[in-house]
């Protein structure tokens, strides 16, 4: 059995023969309305210097807050989430 390529987050969708599409089920974290709040908290935690895990906390705290119906294990998957897209970028070197 082969790895599937795309995330678990991810469906593909046969439109032809020898053709699939990938779709995303979710959105783009970053278009989130609490993800300013996410990345605010992270940022300032930061400024005070405090541990990773600490500034990660902070973000998911404000993530919990905007959306308080939503389980600890989720606003935190989805707070890491915006905070990965706003502090991870590759670098693709010219070869």
């Amino acid at each position: 059995m082969s790895k599937s390529p795309r995330s678990a987050f991810a469906y593909r969708e046969w439109i032809a023969e020898g053709i699939m599409v990938w779709h995303d089920r979710e959105a783009d974290p970053m278009t989130e309305n609490a993800a300013g709040a996410v990345r605010a908290a992270f940022e300032a935690a930061q400024r005070d210097d405090l541990p990773p895990v600490d500034c990660y906390r902070a973000g998911v705290e404000a993530w919990r807050r905007a959306h308080p119906n939503q389980t600890a294990a989720y606003a935190a998957r989805k707070a890491v989430a915006v905070i990965l897209a706003a502090k991870v970028s590759l670098r693709v070197d010219d070869a």
